[in-house]
């Protein structure tokens, strides 16, 4: 029989392990629905065009400007994997994701997705303007009703779906002037051209996993040559929108001569595609893909730098 007066056993910690790691999990998988990596970048791209759009905008406001930009991007991503849940179980990229992999149903996304899209809006017509609302709205249409089903019927899809990739320059630049003007524009067409290459190259190197899942990318519609030389013109367009920046007034000399670097190392790693077999094109495809995750904030980086120092 068992000592009454004897201390009580203290509890195993290792039987509380499994449920903290489920939660950790649980909330991990979650962040994942809403594309993390890509609304980071949504802050970067509308951050930079609310710094650098003429007038001003409380300290308040911004941030929940901002807050409003990181809901709806991660609504629409929360809401694009719901609709590509089937699609993604048969890419090796994305079989892992929460909903192919099974470790959350796929309500959760939707309820996740419709949440964060609708309480984004709110915000952004309040702390922004009606038309950085509406502008929201659009975007967020185009993306998950338009570009997500595009993807399996058109190469075209990639031209769609950078319209609400580079919508938040407009969204950062109506948060404070209440209107279309020539910064955020500017910053849209390079937030736009960017999308070029940087999705044409990984749709070369990853054309296998595409195929396999449905979607119709440019290399395998129009042939290897095709893509390649289209991923040489966006890069070169790319590359002069950049500088083009600079004699708009966007940006300073130093901002050019950063821009123009940045853009030159993108070209000259597409032009390296020319000649050998299809590995090397794919391997040249993938450090374009890499390049290009480098010049988008670098290039940002050194837009709001310059200006900081006109200042």
């Amino acid at each position: 029989m068992a000592d009454a007066t004897a201390p009580l056993a203290a509890p195993s910690l290792a039987a509380d392990e499994p449920r903290v790691l489920v939660r950790a999990s649980t909330v991990a998988d979650l962040l994942a629905l809403t594309k993390p990596r890509i609304t980071a970048m949504t802050l970067v791209v509308g951050g930079g065009a609310m710094l650098l759009s003429p007038g001003t905008i409380a300290l308040e406001a911004a941030v929940l400007v901002l807050l409003g930009m990181a809901l709806v991007v991660g609504g629409a991503g929360a809401l694009n994997m719901w609709l590509e849940r089937d699609v993604d179980a048969l890419m090796e990229r994305t079989a892992s994701r929460p909903l192919p992999a099974r470790r959350l149903p796929g309500a959760v996304a939707l309820a996740l997705g419709l949440a964060l899209s609708f309480a984004s809006l709110p915000l952004l017509w309040s702390y922004g303007s009606p038309l950085t609302a509406g502008l929201a709205a659009c975007s967020l249409f185009v993306y998950v009703l338009v570009y997500t089903p595009m993807k399996r019927t058109s190469p075209w899809a990639l031209v769609v779906g950078a319209v609400p990739g580079a919508m938040p320059a407009l969204l950062g630049s109506t948060a404070v002037v209440h209107g279309f003007e020539r910064v955020g524009l500017a910053v849209f067409a390079v937030a736009f051209l960017w999308q070029l290459p940087h999705f044409i190259a990984i749709s070369i190197y990853r054309e296998r996993d595409y195929v396999h899942a449905g979607h119709r990318v440019l290399s395998a519609v129009a042939g290897l040559d095709v893509a390649r030389y289209a991923l040489v013109l966006a890069s070169i367009a790319l590359a002069v929108m950049g500088v083009a920046l600079w004699p708009l007034g966007v940006g300073g000399a130093l901002y050019a001569a950063v821009a123009a670097v940045l853009g030159l190392w993108m070209v000259a790693l597409a032009l390296r595609g020319g000649g050998g077999g299809r590995w090397r094109i794919e391997e040249l495809a993938r450090r374009v893909f890499v390049a290009s995750l480098v010049y988008q904030p670098a290039l940002f980086a050194a837009l709001v730098a310059d200006r900081l120092l006109l200042s």
